[in-house]
């Protein structure tokens, strides 16, 4: 959760206007640290370098205006959730302050600045901002107490599956050396093991705890990326919940390098380079 002084990014074109705003800050100079822009596109070179807890932008500028600027803001995941409060003194109707909602504003404040008023639009935002960081880190860490949970039983019905297939070799090479009674016992127990062995019951089970923490996980791959096949979701999903390719090859009982190379595969199928991290891409598209 983010602690006072909040970083705020001041945006105008007007000389005089983005001085008084900044004077505004420094009055509160314990709850914000200012830093200005002087259009939309210097905002978002600063924006590059910097993450705000706070962005105040006017609405009419050159080069990019405060609508466009938002857009554009809206569009970049690390971004998406600073609040913006909106500035103008021009586009002042009803249909205006839509307009404004729709581009991704959380506030709208008229000319002529109200200092009060200022200071308890921005309050009121950050407040908010800092609400929504709790629950999303909350969101977090009860999905990465699931992923672990998920792991830990997949890792553990692999392990018994290994168990089982041992077993199983076991009892058929007992079986060719067997009798009578004995071998019709013993080929009954085999065929009991091989029921037990069964992975595609594996993966629906899996499959089925693992939608109720990711809901439309595998739809929304299917749909961005249609070539993926089965297998290729089933990595993705492993990688989903932090199962490392060593532990996947265990699952599927493959080698490490055949792992390798189906991420390879999964990545051309979805663009992405091939020097990436198959994880980051699973994370943005899913």
């Amino acid at each position: 959760m983010i602690n006072a002084p909040f970083k705020v990014l001041l945006v105008d074109d007007d000389p005089a206007n983005l001085q008084y705003l900044l004077q505004l800050m420094l009055q509160k100079k314990t709850q914000y640290t200012p830093m200005t822009a002087a259009h939309g596109k210097a905002a978002l070179e600063v924006l590059g370098e910097v993450t705000p807890d706070l962005i105040i932008t006017d609405w009419d500028m050159p080069q990019m205006d405060g609508l466009a600027l938002i857009r554009r803001i809206r569009q970049q995941s690390v971004l998406a959730q600073i609040p913006i409060i909106v500035i103008t003194g021009v586009n002042t109707t009803p249909k205006n302050l839509q307009q404004a909602f729709d581009a991704g504003a959380n506030d709208y404040i008229t000319k002529p600045l109200n200092p009060v008023e200022l200071y308890a639009r921005a309050d009121a935002a950050l407040r908010m901002y800092q609400a929504m960081q709790t629950i999303e880190q909350q969101r977090q860490t009860i999905e990465e107490q699931k992923n672990r949970e998920l792991s830990a039983k997949m890792l553990e019905i692999s392990q018994k599956n290994q168990l089982l297939d041992a077993l199983r070799r076991d009892v058929h090479n007992m079986t060719t050396e067997a009798q009578g009674k004995m071998q019709k016992q013993l080929v009954h127990l085999e065929k009991r093991i091989e029921r037990n062995l069964n992975t595609q019951n594996e993966w629906e089970t899996f499959k089925l705890h693992f939608e109720q923490v990711h809901p439309r996980f595998f739809d929304r791959l299917q749909q961005r990326f249609p070539k993926l096949t089965l297998i290729d979701l089933r990595h993705c999903a492993y990688l989903k919940i932090g199962l490392s390719n060593k532990e996947i090859a265990q699952i599927l009982h493959i080698s490490a390098p055949s792992v390798v190379k189906q991420h390879y595969r999964i990545k051309k199928k979805m663009g992405v380079l091939a020097s990436s991290v198959l994880l980051d891409a699973v994370r943005q598209f899913a």
